[in-house]
């Protein structure tokens, strides 16, 4: 904090190069008047500093009754008013779906995510309802009707469900599979709606070459 003498000496517009007698009526009378003075405000930089992390903590605490991150996974779940759920997680540190599961279940998401396996280890068929089939091409018919919209970007999947768009009896089966190749790393992703709900997903032959 500034010291009042020295915020007393900046202001004075008569002072000498004899400093001013701090006991004096005048210099007292000077010193109440700077000191009623407001301090100049925080930088800009600092304020908007200070609003970004209450933002970040607002967000946080609206959606802490959903978040998980542990070390072995790291996903969050976000149940909104309008009745959707979005979720997201990291592939690559995914390996035990149980979790996010019981939490898509809590958010009444009707979703099972499953962690793909190569072909030879899943020759189970999906029993999928014939009304959302697999789509290599979308109108925006398709897009409104469809229960789920999703993204990955560099190994993180982002997902938004509409448990009001799967018929009561199917659940929405979310596979997804991450694997290291020359490029780096791949993750794919395969959301199905299902009548009965398999106990393997498997990586689609032509996805991984």
């Amino acid at each position: 904090m500034t010291d009042p003498l020295d915020r007393l000496r900046a202001a004075d517009p008569a002072r000498t190069h004899t400093d001013p007698d701090p006991r004096g009526s005048q210099a007292l009378a000077l010193l109440e008047r700077v000191l009623d003075t407001p301090a100049d405000p925080l930088p800009k930089r600092n304020r908007r500093r200070l609003i970004a992390a209450v933002t970040g903590a607002a967000v946080a605490a609206a959606v802490g009754g959903f978040f998980i991150a542990t070390p072995a996974a790291a996903y969050t779940v976000d149940k909104r008013a309008d009745g959707s759920v979005h979720f997201s997680f990291r592939a690559e540190r995914l390996k035990d779906t149980a979790r996010l599961n019981k939490e898509l279940a809590r958010a009444g998401a009707n979703t099972v995510v499953m962690r793909m396996v190569t072909a030879d280890r899943c020759t189970e068929a999906l029993d999928m309802d014939p009304a959302f089939p697999f789509l290599t091409t979308a109108t925006p018919e398709d897009l409104e009707r469809a229960p789920v919209a999703y993204r990955v970007a560099d190994g993180d999947v982002v997902i938004t469900v509409r448990p009001e768009k799967i018929p009561a009896a199917d659940t929405l089966a979310f596979g997804y599979a991450t694997w290291a190749d020359p490029d780096g790393r791949t993750t794919t992703v395969v959301p199905a709606v299902v009548r009965t709900l398999p106990s393997c997903m498997a990586i689609p032959e032509r996805v991984r070459r």
